[in-house]
């Protein structure tokens, strides 16, 4: 899939040499750039994950990593008459969700990690989209997430969730790491451990077996997508993808020039490749998970 150009709102307080904006909020999601560039990719998948389930309109839900809010919106409107709780462990995603959803009288927001967040009731739906791979305890999440859904009464608890999934997005992190590689970066990430844990369909079944869940549906399916051109590849990656590698740079200077050279990278390789993917894509590789809870 493509998408092409839009016009980006947010400012940037640094710009590198050829025009990208890489502005870091260190340590903390720059939440208004996510807003902005989510809604070329994650809006879209989850919009599709929405629509796996036929949805009575009463149902109290959880937004697993909600982010910005903008699937919570659609959460709030397929359950007019239910409630949704936004739930995001970063202050500035929250501050951005609270913007965007000020209006809905549905939606109550909770900064909390989604592995031990309480809620003050059992839910009937845990959604989460392109959220769970940044955790890397998946038996102790699922565990979690069964403790809280509704065990009560006609419905069934059910877990709707996405996120990458085993293979996903190994040729962009095979050229960030060659990036970290280099003189110039290699002993600022001497001790990082990957940010990201893309399960296998096999192990997340076993563990939601094993937990107790049934109706168990995990598949992977593939997602490449491309992006109109150089500017927006480069936000995009910059705010979703880089940020746990940027924000281990001392300065700008030094970000900036590590997202230029992962640039080259990106243009070199397409250069030298018969493929049929363009310059700017992601190979994105998506974990899809049903379950419910008897």
């Amino acid at each position: 899939m493509r998408f092409d150009d839009v016009d980006f709102r947010a400012e940037c307080s640094s710009v590198s040499r050829r025009g990208e904006c890489v502005n870091i909020n260190r340590n903390k999601w720059d939440a208004q750039t996510y807003d902005e560039v989510s809604r070329l990719v994650q809006y879209r998948w989850g919009q599709q994950v929405l629509e796996w389930r036929k949805w009575d309109g009463n149902e109290r839900v959880m937004d697993a990593g909600c982010g910005s809010g903008l699937l919570t919106e659609l959460l709030a409107q397929k359950v007019p008459r239910g409630r949704v709780y936004a739930v995001d462990g970063d202050s500035n995603m929250i501050k951005q969700t609270r913007r965007n959803l000020k209006d809905l009288a549905n939606v109550e927001l909770v900064q909390s990690d989604i592995t031990n967040v309480k809620l003050p009731i059992d839910l009937d739906v845990i959604f989460s989209n392109a959220a769970l791979h940044w955790v890397h305890d998946h038996a102790q999440v699922f565990q979690h997430f069964w403790n809280m859904l509704n065990c009560d009464g006609d419905m069934r608890g059910q877990l709707l969730i996405q996120c990458g999934g085993y293979g996903n997005l190994r040729r962009v992190d095979a050229l960030i790491r060659r990036v970290m590689k280099l003189n110039e970066f290699n002993i600022y990430f001497t001790k990082m451990n990957r940010p990201w844990y893309f399960a296998k369909p096999n192990d997340t079944t076993r563990l939601l077996n094993e937990i107790g869940y049934i109706g168990t549906n995990v598949s992977l399916h593939n997602d490449c997508v491309s992006l109109a051109n150089r500017k927006i590849y480069a936000r995009f990656v910059k705010t979703v993808i880089m940020k746990p590698f940027l924000e281990r740079l001392p300065d700008d200077k030094t970000r900036n020039r590590f997202l230029e050279l992962f640039l080259h990278e990106v243009e070199k390789r397409s250069n030298n490749s018969m493929g049929p993917q363009s310059t700017w894509s992601l190979d994105y590789v998506r974990l899809n998970i049903i379950a419910d809870k008897p």
